[in-house]
């Protein structure tokens, strides 16, 4: 999970996109995450980033920079970005943290066009853009529940590896989020990681009130988790009117469902029905993420 960066935004950096750059490779290479790259930078659309376009970086934490002998910027223009001009004078950052993304971007960005994202999209281009969303959805959810699964059963056999797998578990929230930071507010996008890192929590202690047999935390449990399901449905439509209420909670509410079945199964070593079981969670999931990109794309 991402800790609190805010003390490592004294060192933000400039990063000049190169060939074969993306969000993803960059968030790697900073120890950062896609969610806070968007973030940081208002605008930036994660399928056209342009060659020499610059991006204002907080690194995360384990993040070491680069040791670069002759003094001038090293990995295609990154440094250091103060207070001074940026890029040969391009414009001056702004001075506020980029990770919570209050900071003011003065001066032009991707050099001197004055637009981060580069909104003049092709229809190919456009079509492209359609397609990486609705893989990367799938994508999301597929790891989420698959990830859910195998820390459910990590954590009924008291595997050694249940807190490595939980660790990998919460990190879905991120990567949904991620996906969903392309559309959304700054301030929806971080209520809807919070409302996904809560989810992935409860479920996990609802694993272990079951394994405990403690039913009236398990019932306290379950009513939390369905709590947060409705707060998360109330966010998307209070953003999108195409992610109707109820509909969108009904939806959240199967997944809940399913998945609490699988778990009940699961723990009660009814191993054939929690895998048949899945199988429905895996069709459930897919069909999310299809709902989930036909709304931000309706947007």
């Amino acid at each position: 999970m991402v800790g609190n960066k805010d003390m490592y935004c004294q060192n933000k950096i400039v990063h000049t996109i190169q060939a074969g750059d993306s969000l993803y490779k960059l968030s790697r290479q900073y120890h950062t995450t896609v969610t806070e790259l968007i973030l940081g930078n208002p605008g930036v659309n994660p399928y056209n980033l342009q060659i020499g376009m610059k991006l204002f970086i907080c690194p995360g934490e384990g993040y070491v920079p680069p040791q670069n002998p002759g003094g001038g910027n090293m990995g295609g223009g990154t440094g250091n970005a103060g207070s001074g001009n940026m890029g040969g004078g391009t414009g001056n950052t702004g001075s506020g943290h980029m990770s919570g993304g209050t900071g003011s971007m003065g001066g032009n960005m991707g050099g001197g066009t004055g637009n981060a994202g580069g909104s003049n999209e092709t229809e190919s281009e456009r079509e492209d853009s359609i397609l990486r969303l609705n893989e990367d959805m799938r994508l999301a959810w597929l790891n989420h529940v698959y990830w859910t699964r195998m820390y459910l059963m990590s954590a009924v056999a008291d595997n050694a590896d249940q807190q490595a797998v939980e660790e990998r578990l919460l990190e879905t929230a991120d990567e949904i989020t991620d996906v969903f930071a392309r559309y959304l507010p700054i301030a929806t996008t971080r209520q809807l990681r919070n409302l996904l890192t809560e989810h992935i929590e409860i479920a996990g202690q609802i694993i272990q009130a079951l394994k405990a047999k403690n039913m009236s935390d398990y019932d306290a449990l379950v009513k939390e988790w369905y709590r947060n399901a409705n707060q998360m449905a109330a966010l998307f439509a209070n953003y999108n009117p195409y992610f109707e209420s109820r509909e969108t909670r009904n939806m959240l509410l199967n997944h809940l469902d399913l998945t609490r079945e699988e778990i009940e199964h699961q723990v009660n070593g009814e191993y054939e029905q929690s895998i048949d079981v899945f199988r429905d969670v895996e069709q459930q999931a897919l069909a999310m993420a299809d709902y989930f990109a036909r709304g931000l794309l309706a947007r």
